[in-house]
């Protein structure tokens, strides 16, 4: 069982690299975009604005995310994530953030 356990956090460390490079590469150059980070599967996307409206739009895309420190797009995806739904979570993800980070420009 110890080695199923480790096999999962490996498994989870490896996609969760993955994961955050992705979202470094779609959304780091976006403007209003200040940091993405984490460890593992628990990623943060930090914007320069709050993003608290984020968490409806987000879930009726089919993204379950929450936001923390006002300004602060919290990921928590399961252990079990594979890399196609960390594809999908991104291409979800960034028009949200995009149409967000837009309504600062008016």
């Amino acid at each position: 069982r110890i080695m199923e356990e480790d096999g999962l956090m490996a498994h989870a460390t490896e996609v969760g690299q993955y994961l955050k490079s992705q979202l470094q590469t779609h959304l780091g150059s976006l403007p209003g975009v200040l940091e993405v980070r984490g460890q593992g599967l628990l990623i943060g996307v930090e914007l320069n604005k709050p993003c608290g409206a984020l968490i409806g739009l987000a879930a009726e895309a089919g993204l379950l995310l929450s936001v923390t420190s006002d300004t602060v797009i919290r990921l928590a995806p399961p252990l079990i994530l594979s890399t196609a739904e960390a594809d999908e979570i991104v291409a979800r993800l960034k028009p949200l953030v995009e149409a967000l980070l837009a309504t600062d420009a008016a």
